[in-house]
């Protein structure tokens, strides 16, 4: 049920939004640790993330070895794939995620990464899973696929809990003025 849903949902927005990413499509769904992964046909980096924006979510945030693997396997493996880490300033020595994740794991090639030929502030995966920096391009070493993470977290029995409790304060107090208009009238 679930699964139809967030399929339904993603429908949705690409429809809302296929106007003004007419040249993207999602080429295939899959969940993975409690999250939904869609990938992407082929373009850049930043048109894949606004893209992913647009859907609700961003580029993958790789949180450990289990997940680079569940990527490599379920697609990295044949082509390369963008992910949502990018260099905070050009050229500079830092990275983040797009999704605002802190930066716990990474996975890079050997002697990556290198910002070799300037301008390389995004990255991508070869087909082994490991990462290399590249520029905003998707013709280097074949076309890039953006992989798109949203967050599909269930809220907890206890957020239910704090719901209704709250539900029930307000119409405690809802029944207490309505009694005391009542009275005074």
């Amino acid at each position: 049920m679930v699964k139809k849903f967030i399929k339904a949902a993603v429908a949705a927005s690409i429809l809302a939004c296929g106007v003004a990413h007419a040249a993207f499509t999602v080429d295939e769904t899959v969940m993975y640790g409690g999250n939904t992964y869609l990938l992407l046909s082929s373009g850049n980096w930043t048109d894949s993330e606004a893209y992913a924006v647009s859907l609700g979510g961003h580029l993958v945030t790789v949180n450990d070895a289990a997940e680079n693997a569940f990527l490599t396997r379920t697609w990295g493996a044949q082509q390369s794939l963008w992910l949502g880490l990018f260099r905070t300033s050009p050229g500079g020595p830092t990275f983040a995620w797009t999704s605002g994740q802190a930066v716990t794991y990474t996975n890079w090639a050997s002697g990556e990464p290198n910002n070799c030929c300037s301008g390389e502030d995004y990255t991508h995966t070869f087909g082994n899973g490991q990462w290399n920096d590249l520029s905003n391009v998707d013709g280097y070493l074949g076309a890039k696929r953006g992989v798109v993470e949203i967050t599909t977290a269930v809220p907890e029995p206890e957020t239910y809990a704090l719901m209704l409790a709250g539900l029930g304060v307000i119409g405690g107090i809802a029944r207490r003025r309505r009694a005391k208009k009542a009275a005074a009238a």
